[in-house]
């Protein structure tokens, strides 16, 4: 009968794998990726310090690429439609990213819908200064990495204390991850009130 003891015994033993999947799963989506990490590095099959890194690592490269999208962009492929796709999401959601780029490159990495995917190649496009977008990413990316870790890691042992049971124990996480969207999208709706306000 599968538990939470085999699951964790896989992943233990199949550590490497799951830290490039870790890196992978940063550089295309991002908070379900690390959320996993930590709730595997509560389990102890991964390394909580070896994960952080590997998320920072991960969060790096993803940073790197998407300005080097939007600068690729801008220099021979600015006429393609897709730029005016990108530029309406980023300006829905900060309609003051040129007055304000270090806000809204920060906020972008806590927000769905993929829009931080967006303001990274939007931020790339507009040549948002090199200075304010690293230190933007930077303190983004060390916050996020810690929230996102911890709550996986925090959640995993408060689903744990509540049951030890495998289904028990995956419904919780079923429930985690569905409550962590809804609110992501209501402080996402926040932001978005706030910066069309000020």
């Amino acid at each position: 009968m599968l538990s939470i003891t085999h699951i964790a015994d896989f992943a233990l033993l199949h550590a490497s794998l799951i830290y490039l999947l870790i890196i992978l799963g940063v550089i295309i989506e991002g908070e379900i990726a690390v959320i996993l990490a930590g709730i595997f590095a509560h389990l102890g099959s991964l390394d909580i310090y070896v994960a952080l890194a590997v998320v920072v690592f991960a969060g790096a490269i993803k940073s790197v690429l998407g300005y080097s999208i939007g600068y690729y962009l801008q220099k021979n492929r600015s006429e393609l439609p897709i730029i005016c796709n990108i530029e309406n999401r980023v300006h829905r959601f900060f309609p003051r990213f040129n007055e304000r780029p270090f806000w809204s490159i920060f906020l972008s990495r806590f927000l769905i819908f993929g829009i931080y995917w967006f303001a990274l190649i939007f931020a790339g496009f507009s040549k948002t200064k090199l200075r304010i977008f690293i230190k933007a990413e930077i303190l983004s990316l060390i916050a996020w990495s810690v929230i996102m870790l911890s709550l996986g890691y925090f959640f995993s042992q408060t689903a744990i204390s509540i049951s030890r049971d495998f289904r028990n124990f995956f419904g919780l996480m079923l429930a985690f991850f569905i409550g962590f969207f809804i609110l992501e999208k209501v402080l996402g709706f926040i932001v978005k009130l706030f910066e069309n306000k000020y």
